[in-house]
């Protein structure tokens, strides 16, 4: 067990024990408790990423000491790999359904050649190197031109999940190509990590591979502002093999981790000011703040119901527009990258494009949006309170207390990403934590994915059935690219492609996310709103409860009353030291 995992459950134990000295209301030790589970199987996910036969696998299977991985399979066998230790050789192929399938490893090829079927697989080794690397997880991801199924199934699984990702591109290519670029754009919007690795230098004079490096740096710098070295290599491994083992396991670890369990240290230390705050208030005046809360909580109801297509029209429609005006943006601006490939007659590499393009420009930005929407939303919520906020204020027991608790609600939002629909489009979902079941998004973000596809964020929920639809309708209107375009000669063709796309393609692709987007984006919405309302109403509740036990105490005696607050005070600073404890992991 790493050091941080080891820490986090130990700080888990020990806030649970705080917690429960402070008789801590609500929620807090189921929190902690999710936590520590998350805690005891979170993986670190590497995926490894490139276009297809760069040699992702080959790298691999050098790094394992062992040809594992078949390396001439085509694109549509290609299938989205774990690389995990265990002491039994075998593999899980897992269905969408989170339904698994196992076979010997011997079978590995009969697994690929069943790819379609299935979303990712997990291939489990007895091998050394595996077994070094534990926490970190590689992923050997299918090439950017798979089909596109297996393509969008593979950007599904690991959207949200990779921790940190190699980038390979191979000195053949001799550039970095635009479908990389794509991709990068995608992780870099994402905030992680990557580094970047030429493969097959061996297939080139060292002067040659001096140059390239240099092009693919400077091309890095100047599209993400930011220095990646790059390294390449031939038949030797051991640069990749010392930048895995360089990952700092421990450092990624406790950032996954720290933003939630600070969130608990602030849930114990806010419940014990207010328990410190109550005890010194008369009970009619606390009865009068009882009263308060509970008029908040019905306003809050009230307003979810009626102000839901409200709510709708403020929001949806700007965001909408925004997603689909930066769409339109991406594909104008890869005109000639479209209409070259649409000449050369290859329906499936259009198809492709069309879908990386979106993708791409889409996926970076959806989550960073929907968070936005969902504590602005909470912000909206947060006048309803208004008179609870002025007794609070009144009964000093809390001067801050319309902000602390819209800060609350809107920390909690983020962890769940605005919370997750589940089926097609989010139509299923009844909106709650409970009732979204293993769809929902844990407390912690990044957990684990078990094997019914877990923790798979908001984002890509909003993003699948938009390009799914896209997909759909793709083959028609590509079909009759090709048939208008047979007859003529290259010039013409341009002139004829370039016109079809502006004119006809792109208002037709627009027109079809628009429609999507605003159908899922009004689903989401009311799961929102919901959420915003039952997560006040939850806050509420546990501070109604803190007061009421205060309530009950009224006629203890003056010697019993200081011990206990000796005592919450005593834990209070345990807390805070916790807090700053963890704070020092950075961000």
């Amino acid at each position: 067990m790493i050091e941080a995992r080891e820490a986090v459950i130990g700080y888990c134990q020990t806030l649970e024990g705080k917690a429960n000295d402070a008789a801590v209301t609500g929620d807090t030790i189921g929190k902690i408790a999710v936590i520590a589970s998350n805690a005891r199987e979170q993986d670190i996910i590497v995926p490894i990423v490139g276009e297809f036969s760069v040699g992702k696998s080959t790298l691999i299977n050098s790094i394992l000491g062992d040809n594992i991985l078949p390396v001439d399979v085509r694109p549509e066998t290609s299938l989205a790999t774990e690389l995990r230790y265990s002491p039994e050789n075998y593999i899980l192929a897992v269905k969408e359904s989170g339904e698994t399938e196992r076979y010997e490893v011997g079978e590995i090829k009969t697994v690929a050649a069943n790819a379609g079927k299935y979303v990712y697989a997990q291939l489990f080794l007895n091998n050394d190197a595996l077994s070094r690397m534990e926490p970190l997880v590689m992923v050997d991801m299918p090439g950017f031109n798979s089909p596109l199924d297996l393509h969008n199934k593979a950007i599904t699984a690991y959207l949200d999940r990779g921790s940190y990702y190699v980038v390979l591109s191979s000195v053949v290519q001799g550039t970095i190509t635009t479908s990389l670029e794509r991709r990068l754009h995608e992780i870099n919007g994402f905030g992680r990590d990557f580094s970047f690795f030429l493969s097959k230098a061996n297939l080139r004079p060292e002067d040659s591979v001096k140059s390239l490096v240099e092009h693919y740096q400077g091309r890095l710098d100047s599209k993400f502002g930011r220095k990646t070295k790059v390294v390449p290599f031939g038949k030797s491994v051991e640069e990749v093999t010392k930048c895995l083992e360089s990952i700092d396991s421990n450092a990624v670890f406790k950032k996954l981790f720290r933003d939630a369990l600070l969130d608990v240290c602030d849930d114990i230390v806010t419940n014990i000011n207010l328990q410190v705050r109550s005890s010194q208030k008369d009970a009619q005046k606390l009865q009068e703040a009882v009263g308060e809360m509970g008029k908040s909580v019905e306003k809050l109801k009230k307003k979810a119901t009626s102000e839901i297509e409200d709510i709708r029209r403020r929001y949806s429609g700007p965001v909408v527009n925004d997603i689909v005006a930066e769409v339109g943006r991406a594909l104008e601006a890869s005109i000639e990258e479209l209409v070259g490939v649409a000449i050369t007659g290859n329906q499936d590499a259009l198809s492709n494009l069309i879908n990386e393009i979106i993708r791409s420009e889409m996926a970076s930005s959806i989550n960073q949006r929907l968070e936005g929407v969902s504590k602005q939303i909470a912000r909206d919520f947060s006048e309803s309170l208004g008179g609870l906020d002025r007794v609070m204020k009144d009964l000093e027991l809390d001067d801050r207390y319309l902000q602390n608790i819209t800060g609350k609600v809107g920390a909690v939002l983020a962890s769940f990403k605005g919370m997750v629909p589940t089926g097609e489009g989010g139509n299923e979902s009844k909106g709650t934590i409970e009732n979204l079941g293993d769809k929902a998004l844990p407390v912690l973000a990044n957990p684990k994915v078990g094997l019914a596809m877990k923790g798979v964020g908001v984002g890509a929920f909003f993003l699948n059935p938009i390009v799914g639809a896209v997909i759909v309708l793709l083959p028609e209107i590509i079909k009759g690219i090709m048939m208008l375009l047979k007859p003529y000669q290259e010039q013409k063709k341009r002139d004829m492609a370039r016109a079809k796309f502006t004119g006809e393609v792109f208002p037709q692709l627009k027109r079809k996310i628009r429609d999507e987007a605003t159908t899922i984006m009004n689903n989401q919405l009311a799961i929102t709103v919901q959420n915003v309302s039952e997560q006040f109403e939850a806050q509420i509740k546990k501070q109604e409860e803190t007061i009421g036990s205060q309530i009950a105490q009224e006629n203890t005696n003056i010697a019993d009353k200081e011990a206990a607050r000796q005592k919450l005070e005593a834990v209070r600073n345990d807390v805070q030291n916790i807090a700053g404890q963890i704070m020092a992991w950075g961000k």
